[in-house]
């Protein structure tokens, strides 16, 4: 780990991806808390090794252009493995005796809220972080 330099506000250092060792930088706080680094492409790679175990201790440098399509795309992916199970368990019968048209409704309609949802939230965040 080499160097320093100022990344949006907040200090930043090199160091190699643990899987092809190209340089990349990471944020000096993640340092405590990561214990493996991994560059975009070897991220976009990974596949399977994604799901092992530990991979959450891996801090993947994601440059800023690709963070607009990829974040919704794996915060989505997250959700539906995450919460769908539950739902389906809790609604499976009501879910059974909808429509396709309904089914398709209920759904586009709990996505949307939750996205909205979300977004309100973080900006309120945002706005809380920024006046301290």
């Amino acid at each position: 780990m080499e160097g320093s330099q100022d990344i949006a506000g907040k200090k930043s250092v090199k160091v190699n991806c643990s899987f092809c060792s190209r340089e990349i930088e990471c944020p000096a706080d993640m340092l405590q808390t990561s214990k493996k680094h991994m560059c975009y492409e070897c991220f976009r790679n990974a596949g399977e090794l994604a799901k092992e175990e530990g991979f959450e201790d891996v801090h993947v440098d994601i440059p800023m252009d690709k963070m607009e399509e990829l974040i919704p795309e794996q915060l989505t992916n997250s959700m539906v493995e995450e919460v769908f199970p539950d739902i389906w368990k809790e609604r499976k019968e009501e879910f059974k005796a909808m429509s396709k048209r309904d089914l398709a409704e209920e759904m586009f309609g709990a996505g949307a809220y939750t996205a909205i949802r979300n977004m309100l939230s973080t900006m309120k965040k945002v706005e809380k972080d920024g006046s301290h």
